[in-house]
């Protein structure tokens, strides 16, 4: 009986090394390592690399299958009356029930227990064709990962990783501005 009790008790374990890159950027793994959660296998997607002019860039990892931790930015205008250009209205897209917390530093990021989004003021050139987008969005989120259950700890974890993260993003993107 004793053994049964213990070993249900016990929580899964990761069988697989932590990525050492988080979609192609340089951010210590003490970082993003909490976002892995249980599971054999891990395997990345990558979509486009940063900077690309494109809509969304970033990857996606998927442990044993399932997506689990995804990593997008994406391109916004300010104030848009249709899509979400905040990252308090990022996260109500993801989830209508959400409730968003303001997280410290130099960016604009709100978190809740599945992630964080940040955002990024970024001018463009005067003749580029998408001049009205000035705003980059950096959508993180993590699923199946006991960080889902412990709203005060995805907080500071997903917070803090956004800002980092978000420092790495900003030098890859064409913001020029003029």
């Amino acid at each position: 009986m004793l053994l049964l009790s213990s070993s249900c008790g016990m929580s899964p374990e990761r069988d697989y090394a932590i990525p050492r890159k988080l979609c192609e950027l340089d951010i210590p793994k003490r970082y993003y390592s909490p976002l892995f959660g249980p599971g054999k296998e891990v395997e990345k997607d990558p979509h486009w690399e940063w900077g690309n002019p494109r809509d969304s860039q970033g990857c996606n990892y998927f442990v044993d299958g399932d997506v689990s931790v995804y990593v997008m930015g994406r391109w916004a205008k300010l104030n848009d009356s249709v899509e979400p250009s905040t990252p308090g209205e990022l996260i109500k897209e993801h989830d209508s029930e959400a409730e968003s917390r303001k997280y410290p530093g130099r960016y604009d990021v709100a978190t809740w227990s599945s992630g964080a989004v940040a955002a990024i003021d970024c001018a463009r050139p005067k003749k580029h064709p998408e001049r009205s987008f000035t705003r980059f969005l950096v959508d993180i989120y993590a699923n199946d990962t006991p960080l889902n259950d412990d709203p005060d700890r995805a907080h500071k974890v997903f917070g803090k990783l956004a800002q980092v993260a978000t420092v790495q993003i900003e030098k890859k993107l064409p913001c020029q501005g003029g």
